[in-house]
């Protein structure tokens, strides 16, 4: 009986507890939803003095107190204005598609100190830096010498500070090689004044310090393109255009015209060279009696030319007589000491020496005329010169915005008025067309080892078709 009195007591207990307990927490959760009324009604009464017009203006009287607190609260509303704008537009930005860029072939130089530098490369499609550019498609390109000298660095420092004011993003590596080239027009630009149109068959030349055009894309201004001569065809027409305008740009320069040339002595320095195949040529059609210095191989053909006098060397000894460390023993002077004196001297080639003493050899008036582009000061420029060059970049870039012209930057003078007036030279046959090699893409090494060999003559071109 007593251990049934002890159960029934324990058991009430646990029963007392588990009552207390509950009672507690039912008191807990009044609290608590007393609490959460207290809150919910103090939120109404916050929110009702908040949205009340008269305390909003008390606010905005006692934070524009004063002079200090109107700027200040000024600065950060057009600082929370800027922030915003630069946000959303950085939003558009990182979102915006990634379109790829049409891709071509082209000829181009990826290092500039890699001997093999130069390859067929995939380069992106140029595009339009003006509604008045025009879209040619290459049939035919010419490589010069100087595309050697642009794979190995010249001009590296001013082209660098040109691309960083283009209005278009181009890497400087690849850069397409190729001064001239003649192909078909494929699209042209809305503003064009250049009577062009899509198919015509056009003839173009780019300076050293922009890319080439040996690609089967290019994209040039319309002051630096004009129809081909109908005569020739495209790899004929593509061996002129930039070694011709510099052959008439120094022509005209000192007075060597059609109508100033009659009787003149002219003495053209390696006469194979495309630059020297042009001056050749006119200065004899002119009237002019031109003597020319050559390798044996080319003497029929400078012949051809119209080259009345003609001082050749064996191709093996050829090199030796323009690069003789001895100039005064060299086989040149033997050749013109006993020649009349010459009113004007070209060089078309690089020479390694002092050529003054050629002056020995000219007329009272006569003149040394240099064609070969020089050697550029810039590429040796240290920090402080190279932040001098980029203000007269910029300064070139906004003077050719303000007048609408294609910014010059130094160079041979290529433009639609000499390719036209070549275009009549040959069309008259006045002039005519001088390709030694043709070789494809795939063979540039070849072009360019044939280019610098002395066994060139006129131009070496490749063809696209």
């Amino acid at each position: 009986m007593d251990e049934v009195r002890n159960r029934f007591g324990d058991a009430f207990q646990t029963v007392q507890a588990i009552n207390d307990a509950n009672i507690e927490a039912n008191s807990m959760l009044r609290n608590a939803w007393v609490n959460v009324l207290d809150l919910i009604e103090r939120l109404k009464n916050t929110a009702r003095e908040v949205a009340d017009p008269s305390i909003i203006y008390e606010q905005l009287q006692i934070l524009f107190r004063d002079e200090i607190s109107l700027n200040n609260a000024f600065f950060v509303l057009v600082g929370l204005g800027f922030g915003t704008t630069g946000g959303v537009l950085l939003g558009f930005w990182l979102a915006r598609p990634h379109i790829a860029m049409p891709i071509m072939k082209s000829i181009a130089c990826t290092s500039f100190r890699d001997p093999d530098n130069v390859a067929v490369c995939n380069t992106g499609v140029p595009p339009f830096e003006s509604s008045s550019d025009i879209l040619v498609r290459v049939r035919a390109a010419a490589l010069n010498r100087i595309d050697r000298r642009i794979a190995f660095g010249y001009g590296r420092t001013l082209r660098r500070l040109i691309k960083n004011y283009d209005s278009s993003y181009n890497t400087e590596l690849p850069l397409v090689l190729g001064r001239s080239c003649a192909g078909i027009v494929e699209a042209v630009g809305k503003t064009s004044k250049s009577g062009l149109e899509i198919g015509d068959e056009v003839w173009l030349a780019a300076p050293w310090y922009e890319s080439g055009t040996a690609s089967e894309l290019v994209v040039v201004p319309e002051t630096r393109i004009s129809r081909k001569p109908f005569l020739i065809g495209f790899e004929g027409a593509a061996s002129l255009p930039y070694s011709g305008c510099i052959a008439l740009s120094l022509m005209d320069a000192h007075g060597l015209t059609e109508h100033t040339s009659k009787g003149k002595r002219v003495l053209v320095q390696d006469a194979c060279s495309p630059v020297g195949c042009v001056i050749t040529q006119l200065a004899n059609k002119w009237g002019a009696n031109v003597a020319v210095t050559c390798h044996t191989r080319s003497a029929p053909v400078i012949h051809e030319l119209g080259a009345a006098d003609i001082i050749t060397f064996a191709n093996e000894h050829f090199r030796a007589n323009f690069i003789d460390v001895n100039v005064e023993k060299s086989n040149l002077i033997n050749e013109l000491t006993p020649r009349e004196k010459f009113d004007y001297i070209f060089l078309t080639t690089r020479i390694a020496y002092d050529h003054k003493f050629l002056e020995k050899f000219l007329t009272k008036h006569g003149i040394i005329i240099d064609a070969v582009e020089p050697e550029l000061a810039s590429d040796e420029y240290g920090p402080l010169m190279r932040v001098l060059l980029a203000m007269l970049v910029k300064f070139r870039k906004m003077m050719a915005v303000i007048f609408r012209t294609h910014p010059d930057c130094g160079g041979p003078h290529l433009c639609h008025h000499g390719l036209e007036r070549l275009a009549g030279f040959v069309n008259d046959e006045t002039l005519k067309t001088v390709v030694d090699r043709v070789y494809t893409p795939g063979e540039v090494e070849r072009a360019l080892d044939h280019i610098c060999s002395e066994k060139s003559i006129g131009s070496t071109i490749i063809t696209f078709r």
